[in-house]
């Protein structure tokens, strides 16, 4: 099992009649990540991954599409949540690697 959190994008109020915007830690889950796809590409002389993975967790959490998973400190961008035929069992959240890390 990997342990992870969900940061959510949340817009604040600064106080002074602007917005300020900021990831929040939101939740944190513990699931099973599985790399769907994976390649390597070169664009301005760098060696970058591009990545698809599937997060499975064997509850129903508030996690939805444009949260950011941080796992063992690389963040991971929430592309599609799904709860399949809708039995509340368990949730398959897709997951594109961004090739940053946290921190």
């Amino acid at each position: 099992m990997v342990n992870a959190v969900v940061q959510r994008y949340v817009e604040t109020d600064d106080g002074m009649g602007g917005k300020d915007y900021r990831w929040e830690n939101h939740i944190e889950i513990e699931g099973t990540l599985d790399q769907l796809t994976g390649d390597e590409v070169l664009a301005s002389d760098k060696l970058g991954e591009l990545s698809d993975h599937i997060f499975i967790i064997f509850e129903i959490v508030d996690v939805k599409r444009g949260d950011r998973f941080i796992i063992n400190d690389e963040i991971y961008n929430v592309t599609n949540v799904d709860n399949p035929n809708n039995l509340d069992r368990h949730l398959e959240i897709k997951l594109k690697y961004t090739g940053e890390r946290y921190g």
